[in-house]
């Protein structure tokens, strides 16, 4: 990626007034906050419900923990997650999948404010990479089957970014950080936020540019990238009973990508990709009285996708546009509280490039899904359950049904609880498994929807008024027909996608706790074991791709009154990759190595509205590959300053 003079002499006078706080900032640096189990959540149920009332396993992001850690994006928040595998091919900026308790990566669904974020022009999964992080209050994830509320996508999880902030605070508020370092990165952001005892505004803008590192296991070429993202919310009380709200958010990318050499594996090469990303919402809450309430909401996502192909001077072109429509209405009653949900989403696909003999990529094609879904919850003193179905009439292929219920039981003066839950899930075909065409690949527009089964039971307890906790979850899923979409085609000289026969399982273990010995210190630990496998066509159990069977992190995190310092450990076990060499067999497993990552961040709060940053990331300077063929950055160091009045 060309470098920018006006950037690269910005970065250099910012590195020098940045370097003069690097030792203040590195001996006074951050921590992950107590989950607070009396949080509401909105992810879990149709209505609000409390951590310690779900039925399912839940972790919470706090707006605090971004900060304490100065992460830009989410992937080094997200592997502190149990039972979370990230993925990212390369250097920042590269493609960075999720995959949750050994399902696929499109299998866990992402809100944005409630407005469904999964990319539909690009398989059907999300890039993380694409998500800074200024502006987010709260990030919401739930583990384990929720088609039953939330529809295709949701079979593994959800993944909820909420960057409304919970309480109207009057007054305006201001923040400005700027942060530099390792690979020629430079970040700066914008925010605003202002409040009136009726409405709320939040407006932030954040731009990331970095040379990056080369990618490749050859070469030198640094492979870049630039991001620059602006996000507005807010909500609008029109009176005791009725509010509006909105978000809007638009993320432009640029990439830069390398090519496949003779040998299959990446070789530098002057290329870019550019993506647009935008979510639109729009909300109205209505409360009828103390029982009924309701409440519509409109939501768009778009993406575009251009990929520049020097060989024939094509830009291969991807977009996708998903319409959602949804009402819901709740009734309540003492502890008993009734939600019904109806969903209409339309789905929208284009695709451009070339021509080549057996196919022409040019295309668009249309999907609509109408969905009808109720819940029952009952809360009582000393039990919470609740149970869910939902029904999506697809337009184009077989509709499908899911389902959920939930027990939760509290004991000891809740100090132990016990929680489980059971479901059936679906997840659709993609536009690119059905129509897709990119190099030698040729969808399938005859694939059906994957369904799966899922359950998990676990345990939480805590000792020592709630500053010793620690849990338990065991979880299992068989999936059906699950989409294989690197099938061999023999007659057209390519590959397509098929409903595999055989059935996949995924099952195992999270463990967490969390300790907080003082006041200042806070420690945590999580270790999740996996068993994700596949039959074959010979009914032989083949591990999934990408799915490390040992994975774990520790975290310690101390606080002063004007400093906090985070030291996070993360370790991802040997795990199995596919490599497609361009001469038979054209499909082969191949291993990648274990990786321990190490960081450090912390803040140090110089005034009342100056504070200094700090953050060194693989502090061990570990060289490992994510994806195969493709090299991840080495050790790296940041320092920054943020502003706020």
């Amino acid at each position: 990626m060309k470098q920018n003079p006006k950037a690269s002499q910005l970065l250099t006078h910012a590195r020098l007034v940045l370097l003069a706080g690097l030792g203040m900032c590195l001996t006074h640096l951050p921590a992950i906050a107590a989950e607070d189990t009396n949080l509401e959540v909105v992810t879990v149920s149709a209505t609000p419900v409390s951590v310690a009332e779900a039925g399912s396993s839940v972790s919470i992001i706090t707006a605090e923990d971004i900060l304490i850690k100065n992460a830009a994006t989410l992937q080094e928040l997200l592997r502190e997650v149990p039972g979370f595998a990230v993925t990212q091919a390369g250097s920042g900026g590269a493609l960075t999948q999720l995959r949750v308790r050994g399902a696929e990566a499109n299998q866990v669904l992402v809100l944005i404010d409630g407005i469904e974020a999964n990319d539909i022009a690009q398989g059907g999964g999300f890039d993380f990479s694409s998500l800074l992080t200024t502006g987010i209050e709260r990030i919401e994830i739930v583990r384990g089957p929720q088609s039953a509320l939330w529809g295709s996508d949701a079979m593994a999880g959800v993944v909820h970014i909420i960057t409304q902030a919970r309480e109207r605070v009057p007054g305006t508020r201001f923040g400005i950080t700027t942060e530099a370092g390792s690979f020629g990165t430079l970040r700066s952001a914008f925010s605003i936020r202002h409040g009136t005892p009726s409405a709320r505004i939040n407006l932030s803008v954040e731009s990331l540019a970095t040379d990056g590192t080369n990618i490749s296991r050859t070469g030198k070429e640094d492979d870049g990238f630039e991001n620059t993202s602006v996000n507005l919310a807010g909500e609008y009380q029109l009176a005791d009973t009725l509010a509006l709200s909105f978000t809007a958010r638009h993320t432009a990318t640029t990439t830069a990508i390398d090519t496949f050499g003779p040998a299959g594996l990446p070789i530098d090469a002057d290329l870019e990709s550019d993506s647009t990303y935008q979510y639109f919402g729009f909300g109205i809450q209505h409360e009828v009285n103390d029982a009924i309430t309701q409440q519509l909401n409109l939501g768009r996502f778009n993406s575009a996708n251009r990929s520049d192909v020097k060989t024939n001077q094509i830009r291969n072109f991807t977009e996708g546009t998903k319409d959602t429509v949804r009402y819901q209405l709740n009734l309540a009653r003492a502890a008993q509280r009734l939600s019904v949900r109806a969903e209409h989403e339309t789905e929208h696909f284009r695709q451009r490039g070339a021509v080549a003999p057996f196919s022409d990529p040019n295309q668009n094609r249309k999907f609509q899904t109408t969905s009808l879904a109720v819940e029952y919850r009952y809360d009582g003193e000393r039990v919470n359950l609740s149970v869910s179905a939902r029904r999506d009439d697809n337009s184009d292929f077989k509709d499908a049904s899911s389902w959920r219920v939930t027990g939760n039981l509290p004991l000891d003066n809740d100090a132990t609880i016990l929680f489980a839950s059971v479901g059936a899930s679906v997840k659709n075909p993609t536009f690119t498994e059905r129509f897709g065409y990119f190099t030698n690949f040729i969808g399938n527009p005859d694939l059906e929807p994957e369904e799966s089964l899922g359950w998990e039971a676990g345990i939480r307890h805590s000792w020592l008024e709630g500053r010793l906790s620690a849990g338990l979850a065991w979880f299992n899923e068989d999936l059906d027909r699950e989409i294989n979409g690197f099938v061999y085609v023999p007659a057209q000289g390519g590959f397509t996608a098929e409903n595999s026969t055989g059935e996949s399982n995924r099952s195992g273990l999270e463990l967490e706790s969390s300790w907080a010995p003082t006041s200042n210190l806070e420690l945590t630990a999580n270790f999740t074991y996996l068993d994700a496998t596949q039959e074959d066509a010979t009914g032989r159990d083949q591990i999934e791709v990408r799915r490390p069977k040992y994975s774990g992190a520790v975290t310690a995190t101390y606080r002063w009154d004007k400093a906090a310092l985070h030291l996070a450990v993360s370790h991802t076990g040997t795990q199995e990759d596919d490599f497609f060499p361009p001469v038979p067999p054209y499909q082969q497993k191949v291993k990648l190595g274990a990786f321990t990552l190490a960081s450090l961040s912390g803040h140090y709060q110089m005034t009342r509205h100056i504070t200094l940053t700090g953050r060194l990331e693989n502090i061990g300077d570990e060289n490992y590959e994510q994806v195969y063929g493709y090299r991840s950055p080495g050790a790296s160091g940041y320092v920054g300053i943020r502003l706020s009045w």
